[in-house]
């Protein structure tokens, strides 16, 4: 019985120093945002068009946020585009892909200006050639719509930590039925914060390098922040149906939280209502760190994201005063 007591003591200790992964330490992507992120378009999928222009196509812009807190250093990147595969990788050798952008940028936390790692995609031949083997990939045969990946390598220029990997997916679709729209980024009007005592104000948005007097909190000080959605975010979009019809959806939302220290109360806010109906809750309650030794500032985001492959994303900063 002693030993099964010391045993289970040991596995409770082992499973409480796991990293929590609300908190961003080192390499991660933090968001991939694309512009556009749908495309819909004249297209019949028995009958594919012989060029990129018959599809009246329009470049696409693919981003991302990456967090690297831990030093300072710059990043390179390289990004292909491909038709969806199961590891999110263009690394399947007998199926179309190509390289989109190679490029670096400086320490994504200190620079003097914001860094992403971005590329454009272009509405061209090659491209047509990566929409047509989505399209033969997908076993509805593009009924509702195909998916293109995005992949990203991203290789820290000091060789201190191995490349990692990351992929965003671009949507393509007939316009079927005739009144389907694309869809677009959400937004929020702003995230609120409520202070105990204080009325609630909209958090300062940008970099903690970019903010000359961020909000700063006591230690363990909890904040309750809350996305202040606008009027129409919630897109209502259609699809086609099987028997030759239409359904219309209104997006559901959901938001994604991170911080490079302290403890969030949920990961994930907003969502589908549940089976009674209820809407799911927004806000979120993040408190700070209690022990440290000096003033730190600490990276705050939120990533939103609808059910349509939309997302944005929104940092801030707060300064923990011990």
């Amino acid at each position: 019985m002693k030993r099964a007591a010391i045993l289970g003591v040991a596995l409770l200790g082992a499973c409480g120093s796991f990293e929590d992964p609300q908190i961003v330490l080192d390499l991660r992507y933090v968001a991939m945002t694309a512009e556009p992120p749908e495309q819909v378009f004249p297209f019949d999928p028995q009958d594919p068009p012989d060029s990129i222009e018959d599809l009246e196509l329009v470049d696409f812009e693919v981003c991302a946020r990456i967090g690297d807190p831990e030093g300072e250093r710059g990043l390179d990147y390289v990004m292909h585009v491909c038709g969806r595969t199961g590891t999110r990788r263009c690394d399947e050798t007998d199926r179309p892909s190509y390289e989109v952008a190679r490029g670096s940028i400086e320490d994504p936390e200190t620079a003097p200006t914001p860094q992403l790692a971005c590329g454009t995609v272009h509405a061209d031949a090659a491209f047509l050639l990566v929409l047509r083997d989505a399209l033969e990939a997908d076993v509805l045969a593009g009924f509702s719509g195909v998916d293109v990946q995005v992949d990203y390598e991203v290789t820290p220029q000091d060789g201190d930590d191995a490349p990692i990997f990351g992929s965003k997916r671009v949507r393509f679709a007939a316009k079927v039925p005739e009144e389907r729209v694309a869809n677009q980024n959400p937004t929020v009007s702003s995230i609120d914060v409520l202070v105990e005592g204080r009325d609630p104000w909209p958090l300062a948005l940008g970099r903690c390098a970019d903010q000359a007097d961020p909000l700063h909190v006591a230690a363990g000080e909890q904040l309750h922040l809350i996305p202040v959605e606008p009027e129409g975010v919630h897109e209502t979009y259609v699809v086609p149906t099987f028997d030759g019809g239409a359904r219309m959806f209104t997006e559901t939302l959901r938001y994604q939280w991170l911080a490079t220290d302290g403890s969030w109360s949920r990961g994930e806010t907003g969502g589908e209502r549940d089976a009674s109906g209820m809407v799911p809750p927004l806000d979120n309650k993040w408190r700070a760190p209690d022990d440290l030794e000096e003033p730190t500032r600490v990276t705050l985001w939120m990533i939103q994201r609808d059910e349509r492959l939309g997302l944005s994303w929104f940092e801030s900063c707060v300064v923990v005063d011990p």
